[in-house]
């Protein structure tokens, strides 16, 4: 009885043995399938697009599509991004729009931004930038459009200005940029920004009120942003994913006595 019972079941172990060996095979060749997609292209950090939300990448970093307090001193990258952010607990939202084209001599960015609060107020921001690159100066210049309005009550509009300037030494760009709207005085910023091709890179930007460092760890399909400011505590956080020409992410933002924010972004780059 013994013999016929071993007998029976040897050949189920066996056919368990190659069904388990060739279902793992299956798992691990999607998986590789997977990762050799998402390993295409690098991932690029966004920043903060929203007036409200300006603690991610860095004001003055020298790459990356356009925002409300980017510099228009960068290098080519062509790509357009959509992106959304929200407050937490109040009905306060912004629609970004972001796109740039370029090649070795020069940048053309636009940034479009609707901003509503509550039924209240609306703002509708356009922003247009040109610059001039060389192998190791940039300038740039920024003409902005701010219109502002209650719904159906009083409209105003205003007009801003940006000037960047960044230098590349090795790895490190050391910026500066001047913007303010004409009916207000002009705000100063300094920063210097560590650019590597590798896991990690860094950044310290000064608008002589705050100071912002912030991190970027990166990895083959992946991206982690943290940004932080001092005094009058600031944090954010992105994680961002790319497939082959298309990226992702998703940032949260606290602010000291402030409510928090969110964004989601989603981006193309295009063929240079």
């Amino acid at each position: 009885m013994w013999s016929v019972f071993l007998f029976a079941r040897k050949p189920c172990w066996r056919c368990f043995g190659k069904c388990r060996w060739s279902c793992a095979n299956a798992v691990w060749s999607v998986i590789g399938g997977l990762v050799a997609l998402l390993n295409v292209a690098p991932c690029h950090a966004t920043e903060g697009h929203a007036s409200f939300a300006s603690l991610l990448a860095g004001g003055l970093s020298p790459v990356g599509l356009g925002g409300y307090y980017s510099t228009p001193a960068r290098y080519a990258d062509p790509s357009y991004s959509l992106s959304y952010y929200w407050m937490d607990e109040v009905e306060e939202s912004s629609w970004n729009l972001s796109l740039e084209f370029g090649s070795d001599t020069y940048r053309v960015g636009a940034f479009f931004a609707f901003l509503s609060m509550d039924s209240l107020y609306r703002n509708l921001y356009s922003e247009f930038s040109y610059a001039r690159l060389w192998n190791r100066f940039v300038f740039g210049v920024s003409y902005g459009l701010d219109m502002e309005w209650v719904p159906g009550e009083e409209f105003w509009s205003r007009h801003r200005f940006k000037l960047g300037l960044d230098y590349k030494w090795r790895e490190i760009h050391l910026a500066a940029m001047l913007s303010g709207f004409m009916d207000e005085g002009v705000a100063p910023v300094l920063g210097v920004h560590w650019m590597t091709d590798e896991t990690i890179s860094a950044f310290a930007e000064c608008d002589f009120d705050y100071l912002y460092v912030g991190a970027n760890f990166r990895w083959k399909f992946a991206e982690i942003s943290t940004s932080y400011r001092f005094p009058d505590f600031a944090v954010a956080v992105q994680l961002s994913f790319n497939a082959g020409r298309y990226g992702a992410s998703y940032a949260r933002g606290f602010k000291h006595n402030s409510l928090g924010w969110n964004g989601v972004h989603v981006t193309r780059w295009l063929k240079q």
